[in-house]
């Protein structure tokens, strides 16, 4: 018997047990693998971008349709608060760019260590490679856990923290999922999030390994006509980089109705079409023996700028003298709006983060506790609550995890 239960030793697994336990309840923590906070270990490349130093009202807004849910959480535990449990046991943090957080080490297994102590302060009873097969719940009340060995584990409050589908080597294979559907909790349905994209044209993988530090993409969601602006990189897939991560969601959700999706990169959003059309007529003018492939290296990486040229159907070798207007034109066309055709994500084995989950409109966002069932929470990325990058996911997990360890 224990007052609460808590099922996966992940960020939001880890810091639920760790404020029950504060609080004076007796905890125990099961986590499948046999390690705690393995997701936690990858984050960041391992470096662990836990939190961004934006305000709450900022860092609502990076949220799809669940940052009116978080709301309430983050009131009650963010950045600041996090940064200071992670000082309590040892951790310094430093403010990198974005207002990404990262620990002065760039070492994630000491914001785990940190957590572990976190635990061990609370005197919480650790289970590791202790899978749950299924919750026990009658009559509309959770009652506990059974072990996949046939152990149960009573307690009249059980949190669910035990992530999603992404990363599936750590334990994350979306078990939370199915025990919340069979006590009668709608899951919103699962897509991978923060994931390249795979497209159609075959001279992308040509570019493998291109980046653009800055870039804007075009797209429609719907109705609505999207812009997203960030760093992108070419893959042997397709597109990948920080815009196309955090445009992923968008994308997604907008496959199913469209089929594929045609996007417009902006491979100069700083640089006007007048702009470049004089450009390269002073070009033509002061360098007219320069062929048009090192005429282009000049606004963009050469491998990229001879996909323009080819796009525009111009020899790379043509002088740039010898382009009329429409060549011209047809050049700056591509380096405005360069046609790429998305069709599908790539999976959820490459996916950082799981889109989807247990709908928020079945949760309390002052206890996290649910609607359905008295004493079952859940917290983390069990909840349909997907974020951009940046730190906004993990704080997500630290903030609705804290929150259910402080209810009851």
């Amino acid at each position: 018997m224990y007052d609460v239960i808590v099922i996966g030793g992940g960020a939001a697994g880890m810091i639920a047990a760790g404020r029950a336990a504060e609080r004076g309840k007796s905890v125990v923590l099961l986590e499948k693998s046999r390690q705690l906070g393995k997701k936690l270990l990858l984050t960041g490349n391992g470096r662990c971008n836990v939190t961004n130093i934006a305000g709450v009202d900022t860092l609502l807004t990076h949220y799809s349709d669940s940052g009116v849910f978080l709301n309430n959480a983050f009131r009650v535990f963010y950045n600041q608060e996090l940064i200071a449990l992670l000082r309590t046991h040892g951790v310094r943090v430093k403010i990198s760019d974005k207002g990404r957080v990262f620990p002065v080490s760039e070492r994630a297994a000491d914001v785990v260590n940190a957590f572990q102590a976190y635990l061990r302060q609370g005197h919480v009873s650790i289970r590791v490679a202790s899978p749950v097969s299924d919750l026990l719940v009658s009559q509309g009340k959770v009652n506990g856990a059974r072990a996949a060995d046939g152990k149960e584990y009573l307690a009249p409050r059980v949190i669910v923290a035990t992530g999603g589908k992404s990363y599936p080597e750590t334990g994350s294979s979306g078990d939370g999922f199915c025990w919340a559907e069979k006590a009668g909790h709608q899951i919103v349905p699962l897509r991978p999030g923060l994931v390249g994209l795979e497209t159609q044209e075959p001279w992308v993988q040509d570019l493998q390994g291109v980046s653009l530090p800055d870039a804007e993409i075009t797209f429609k969601q719907g109705r609505e006509k999207k812009r997203m602006r960030g760093e992108m990189i070419f893959t042997h897939f397709g597109v990948s980089g920080p815009l196309f991560l955090d445009a992923s969601a968008a994308i997604i959700d907008a496959l199913p109705l469209a089929g594929n999706i045609t996007i417009a990169v902006d491979m100069q959003p700083g640089a006007s079409v007048k702009e470049l059309m004089q450009s390269l007529d002073e070009a033509g003018q002061k360098t007219p023996h320069r062929q048009g492939k090192n005429v282009m290296a000049d606004f963009l990486p050469q491998k990229i700028g001879l996909v323009c040229l080819q796009n525009a159907g111009i020899a790379a070798e043509r002088k740039i003298r010898e382009l009329n207007k429409r060549e011209k034109s047809s050049l700056i066309d591509c380096i405005k709006a360069l046609s790429l055709t998305i069709q599908r994500p790539r999976p959820f084995t490459e996916a950082m983060i799981t889109q989807g989950g247990v709908a928020t409109r079945e949760i309390n966002p002052k206890t996290m506790e649910s609607k359905i069932v008295s004493g079952l929470y859940f917290c983390g990325e069990v909840i349909d609550i997907a974020g951009l990058s940046g730190g906004f996911n993990l704080q997500a997990a630290f903030s609705t995890g804290y929150v259910a360890g402080n209810a009851g």
